[in-house]
């Protein structure tokens, strides 16, 4: 599944999936369990909009476009784990099937 990210703040959404995925497999030895601050994210956003792993936890997306890919995430975090987190930003409406 594909989520519409145009009218919603990138910043808001990396700190929201950041601070719901988990660390998995060699993950764990970076592993930092405070939460990420939307202005950490932005900060991070400037320098980066693909995030693999990010402090030993798995995120599997990209925040560069205009849909957000959800199947990387939601495979090692749970299934529509995306859509759960982000229904309720501004901005959340539309989706966009593969």
């Amino acid at each position: 599944m594909k989520i519409d990210t145009r009218k919603m703040n990138k910043a808001e959404i990396l700190s929201i999936l950041y601070n719901n995925s988990k660390p998995l497999g060699m993950g764990y030895l970076h592993f930092t369990p405070e939460d990420m601050t939307i202005d950490e994210a932005k900060k991070l956003l400037k320098e980066t909009t693909d995030f693999d792993y990010l402090k030993g936890r798995v995120m599997k997306i990209h925040l560069g476009g205009d849909y957000l890919d959800t199947w990387g995430y939601d495979r090692d975090n749970g299934q529509g784990r995306v859509e759960k987190l982000l229904q309720n930003l501004k901005g959340f409406c539309e989706f966009k099937e593969d």
